[in-house]
């Protein structure tokens, strides 16, 4: 009850002495503090839990080899028990609860900066009547020890009286002259000339306004005031925004070119003041705090120049002119180059741009000043662009050099997405080029051009990183940092020589010259260690067939097995066999894998288009060899395979197509007889002819440009473009692209007679019905006139490379084709 019944008290005094209000807010404000106290929940922190945290400290601090720690602490435990205190656990307790990870961040150097002696500082000597009377200035009061008088005598008592009184008058002055008053404190200086110049000068302040509608101000005053101004102090004639004050007009000067020459020191200083706004808001990209700190350098200097022109108005050498026109013109000269700079940045602040915007913008305005014969404004617009720009290069060199990019790094154009891809995906799908809005790569419009050679030479140190951590063994070579500087981008002897060409010079053929080696290195490893070479013959021979006799085994058992009608045929397991058997010598077998497609299975074997569409041949590349021959490059291949597939379906059912029956040789048969050899002889021609097209003209001279084209080809870019464009320049000639769609159908029709040949020949026992065979003739002949005129008419009317050969096959399909007339 006694601690409850001190409670009230302290917990007014407490509310009064934080706050000022009412009688009747305090009472309410305390009665609300006291149920908190009273009704709060929290014990007293818990000495043993204190105790079990600190010998656990003690404990950590021995584990983690902080011995010296752990003994520091135990005797400062040591010290403070002798002093005991019901309080010691919460102050611990509080300790505790500040520290942050205790045993890697303290440092036993702190304890040196504790107070060697913690002995209580000398109390206070104790006070005597000699102090007090000193203080008090007993010894100047006469009347304190003068003795009172006890005569009866009243005239003695008169005396005494008056006396004292006059002593003491005397004495009350004595003291009313020796104590000081506050006009004792008051200085009044002599006349002084100086002083009085310093108030005749400045009474232009204090002058009342109603006197006049302007007040005069001295020329001197004004320059005085102006170049305040410009370094960012108050001054009475301009405002907080720079902006002129009315109130004021220059002596000896018309009002108009007052307000003309005032507005245009106005103008300089706003914007002025605009960089000296922008140099203290915080930044978070780099080169704009890089820009920053430019812009506070050169502020600096402005700000020494302006300083040097008030010591030389302040104290003259001897006799200066005080002229507002020939001060400004001083300025201009070094005033106007930054005003450039503070309109780049009122424009960065208008809008939102993003965050290299700053950088385009001096570009932009040093190549204008470099043709507008500005050499002031352009020498610093360059230096502030290379200070910045080397910023903005760290993470571009970062991954030109070991093809690893900052994490949150936004300004870069490249990035990485948060998913896996397979190796042979690295280099076209593990990093991308940030876009724009518009399309465009998110980069600097100088930047537009090397941007791509960029991005190859970080995928190519990328790839090379992969590769050596595989199979390569030797060091990559790194190549010299760029460090671009003024006299390296703009030398002596070549001030007439645009900009942006300088600039070309010194960084984009930098750019392209890196890119140009790395990618040498690049594909010279991929050629040398991990067979290119070697995995386009195993592509060449599986899907060009180049391999007559591999390809004829492989095609052989695959039709024996569609012939079958067995639901089996189409066993992945047996048709991978099959083909690793045929194709054993020429490639690696454990790479091959062939499947059919379900949806395939179920079309029939009555035509080409039927189950060999659907027949599916995967060859694995080595990944880095993956990065070349892409998917695209592959589809291709596989197109191209088909197509051969399907005329080697063909020949082999005509080869079948063969009259064993002695019926056949009697005369009465031998119409039919004839017109079975003329249709299947036509068939053979024109699958002899196709083929004969597709290897002399398409495949092999292809093949071979490929060869060399990627050869010839400096880095993965151009291998990969070598490769992609051969394969589809490939299946165009092969009248697989999409112009010749048409045509391609009614050549599958022609190849799909020859199995229908041979099927009316096994279903009828070796004889094919005459009308049958009637309608097989005219049907390819309508075929063969359809394709040849069709070839000529797209060869003639197609810009295409391809049309050559579409031409040339048309030729050779017209000697076996009948023309009625």
């Amino acid at each position: 009850m006694a601690f409850a019944t001190r409670l009230g008290p302290l917990v007014e005094d407490l509310v009064q002495s934080l706050t000022h209000p009412t009688d009747q807010s305090t009472a309410s404000l305390s009665d609300a503090i006291l149920r908190k106290l009273r009704s709060h929940p929290y014990l007293r922190t818990n000495p043993f839990e204190i105790e079990e945290r600190l010998d656990g400290l003690d404990e950590r601090f021995r584990v983690n080899s902080r011995d010296a720690l752990a003994d520091a602490l135990n005797q400062r435990l040591c010290s403070l028990s002798e002093h005991a205190s019901p309080w010691h656990p919460d102050v611990l307790h509080l300790l505790l609860e500040l520290s942050d990870q205790p045993t890697f961040k303290t440092r036993l150097q702190s304890l040196d900066a504790l107070k060697k002696s913690r002995e209580l500082p000398p109390e206070d000597p104790p006070l005597r009547w000699e102090k007090v009377a000193r203080e008090d200035g007993w010894e100047r009061d006469g009347d304190l020890w003068r003795s009172p008088g006890y005569s009866n005598d009243d005239s003695d008592s008169d005396d005494v009286y008056h006396l004292s009184a006059a002593e003491s008058s005397d004495a009350t002055s004595l003291a009313d002259d020796q104590s000081p008053s506050a006009d004792d404190y008051l200085i009044h200086p002599a006349a002084s000339e100086s002083l009085q110049s310093v108030l005749e000068a400045q009474a232009w302040r204090t002058k009342s306004l109603q006197s006049a509608p302007c007040t005069a101000v001295p020329e001197l005053q004004v320059v005085r005031e102006a170049l305040f101004m410009l370094h960012g102090l108050e001054c009475s004639i301009f405002d907080g925004t720079a902006d002129p004050v009315h109130d004021f007009q220059m002596a000896d000067m018309a009002p108009e070119t007052y307000r003309a020459l005032i507005e245009s020191l106005a103008d300089t200083g706003r914007r002025v003041r605009v960089l000296r706004r922008f140099v203290v808001r915080p930044q978070t990209v780099p080169h704009v705090q890089a820009l920053q700190d430019c812009l506070r350098q050169h502020l600096a200097d402005l700000d020494r120049k302006l300083s040097a022109m008030q010591a030389r108005f302040a104290c003259p050498d001897g006799e200066v002119v005080v002229s507002l026109m020939a001060v400004m013109n001083e300025l201009d000269a070094c005033v106007k180059p930054l005003l450039t700079l503070s309109d780049i940045v009122t424009r960065c602040e208008e809008a939102s741009f993003n965050a290299f915007r700053y950088l385009e913008l001096i570009f932009d305005e040093a190549c204008v000043a470099q043709v507008a014969n500005k050499p002031a404004t352009y020498e610093l617009l360059v230096r502030v662009f290379v200070e910045c720009f080397d910023v903005y290069l760290r993470p571009v060199q970062l991954w030109m050099q070991e093809g690893k990019l900052l994490p949150g790094d936004e300004p870069f154009f490249i990035t990485e997405p948060r998913r896996r891809v397979p190796l042979g995906d690295t280099w076209r799908s593990r990093f991308q080029i940030r876009k724009t809005v518009d399309g465009r790569p998110y980069a600097p419009t100088f930047l537009q051009q090397a941007v791509g050679a960029i991005y190859s030479a970080g995928k190519n140190m990328v790839a090379l990183r992969l590769l050596s951590r595989e199979k390569v063994t030797t060091s990559l070579p790194l190549c010299e940092e760029l460090h671009l500087d003024y006299d390296m981008l703009c030398p002596a002897g070549f001030e007439l020589a645009p900009f942006a060409d300088l600039f070309d010079a010194a960084f984009i053929r930098w750019v392209q010259s890196r890119c140009r080696q790395v990618g040498a290195r690049l594909k010279a490893t991929i050629v040398e260690n991990w067979g290119f070479l070697n995995s386009l013959d195993s592509l060449r021979d599986l899907y060009l067939m180049a391999e007559g006799r591999a390809a004829a085994t492989f095609c052989e058992t695959l039709f024996v097995r569609l012939d079958s009608m067995d639901a089996g045929w189409s066993d992945r397991y047996a048709l991978t066999t099959a083909g690793r058997e045929a194709f054993v010598s020429l490639l690696d077998p454990s790479r091959l894998v062939i499947s059919v497609d379900p949806d395939c299975l179920s079309t029939g074997i009555e035509s080409v288009r039927a189950a060999l569409e659907g027949i599916k041949v995967s060859y694995r590349l080595p990944w880095p060899v993956q990065m070349i021959v892409t998917a695209e490059s592959m589809a291709h291949y596989h197109t191209v395979f088909t197509l051969l597939l399907q005329i080697k379906r063909a020949m082999y059912a005509l080869h079948k197509t063969r009259t064993r029956d002695k019926s056949w040789t009697k005369r009465e048969n031998e119409g039919q007889r004839s017109l079975f050899y003329s249709i299947r002889c036509k068939l053979l021609w024109f699958c002899a002819t196709l083929q004969t097209y597709l290897t002399m003209q398409v495949l092999g001279p292809t093949e071979g440009q490929i060869r060399r084209d990627l050869e010839a080809a400096g880095d993965i870019d151009a291998m990969i473009a070598a490769q992609c464009q051969g394969m589809e320049r490939m299946a165009e000639e092969a009248c697989l692209g999409r112009e010749l769609a048409p045509i391609r159908a009614k050549m599958l029709d022609m190849l799909d007679l020859a199995v229908k040949l041979e099927q009316d020949q096994r279903h009828h026992g070796q004889e094919v019905g005459f009308e049958s065979l009637i309608d097989m003739a005219g049907e390819f002949d309508r075929l063969a006139r359809f394709v040849c005129r069709e070839l000529r008419v797209v060869a003639r009317r197609s810009s295409s490379s391809a049309s050559a050969k579409w031409d040339i096959l048309a030729d050779m399909l017209q000697t076996g084709v009948r023309n009625d007339r």
